[in-house]
């Protein structure tokens, strides 16, 4: 009786710890957040409308990722492959202007 107790009680803790760190993660809206990242882009580097369509397109797609719960080593990878299609993207001036803010760069990629 004292091991079924045992193995009750053991099997509950780790229910309750499963179930505490799917609560920390939460998804967010993608096209919200996709939009937001594109506008202040738009509005930092004085961006074209198609331009801003082709960065909307590409935060959807980090956003749509992140929503999936990824580990910390597959984030570093998608924040390097979204800051190497911004940098493919914008001419060297602007990409000179954006390295300059360091922090809307960091939100960009991250």
């Amino acid at each position: 009786m004292k091991k079924i107790l045992g193995a009750f009680i053991l099997f509950l803790a780790f229910t309750f710890n499963a179930n505490a760190q799917d609560k920390a993660f939460k998804k967010v809206d993608v096209a919200v957040e996709a939009k937001k990242n594109a506008s202040e882009m738009a509005d930092y580097l004085k961006l074209n409308s198609t331009e801003v369509e082709n960065f909307f397109h590409l935060f959807e797609y980090k956003f749509n990722v992140l929503n999936e719960n990824l580990s910390e080593e597959r984030k570093a990878e998608l924040a390097r492959i979204i800051d190497l299609k911004i940098r493919a993207t914008l001419s060297p001036a602007q990409m000179e202007k954006l390295e300059k803010n360091t922090e809307l760069l960091k939100k960009l990629t991250h």
